[in-house]
C-alpha cells in the first residue's frame, strides 16, 4: 500500500495525520465504491436480467438467421414440403382417381 506521507522531517505530527486521516478516507471511499459494485453486479435480480437480455439476444440472432436460410433455400422448402405433402395424401388421390375411372366405365351407354 502507498502512501502520501511525506519523507520530509519538516512535516509535524498533525500535518502527517491528516494526510494519514484524507488517505484513509479516499481508500475507504474506494472500497465502498467497490462494494457498491460489486454488490449491484451479484444481486440476483440483476443477474437474472443479465441472463434473460442475453438469450433474449441470442434467440432473435437465431431467428433472423433462421430466416435467413428459409429466404435463401424457399424453392428447396417448397419442393420438400409439396413432396410431404403428397406422399400424406397418396392413398386418397388413388381413391379419387380409382373413383373417378370406376364413375367413367360405369357410365350408361345409350342415353
Amino acid at each position: 500500500m502507498s502512501t502520501i506521507l511525506p519523507e520530509d522531517p519538516a512535516v509535524t505530527d498533525r500535518e502527517s495525520v491528516i494526510l494519514s486521516h484524507a488517505e484513509r478516507r479516499n481508500l475507504r471511499r474506494k472500497l465502498k465504491g467497490s462494494i457498491d459494485v460489486a454488490q449491484e453486479v451479484l444481486n440476483p435480480r440483476n443477474q437474472v436480467r443479465k441472463l434473460v437480455a442475453l438469450k433474449k439476444s441470442q434467440a432473435k440472432k437465431a431467428a433472423d438467421e433462421t430466416i435467413q436460410v428459409v429466404k435463401n433455400k424457399a424453392p428447396l422448402i417448397g419442393i420438400v414440403g409439396a413432396a410431404t405433402l403428397l406422399v400424406a395424401a397418396r392413398r386418397p388421390i388413388s381413391r379419387w382417381i380409382s373413383n373417378l375411372r370406376k364413375s367413367k366405365t360405369n357410365a350408361p351407354v345409350g342415353d
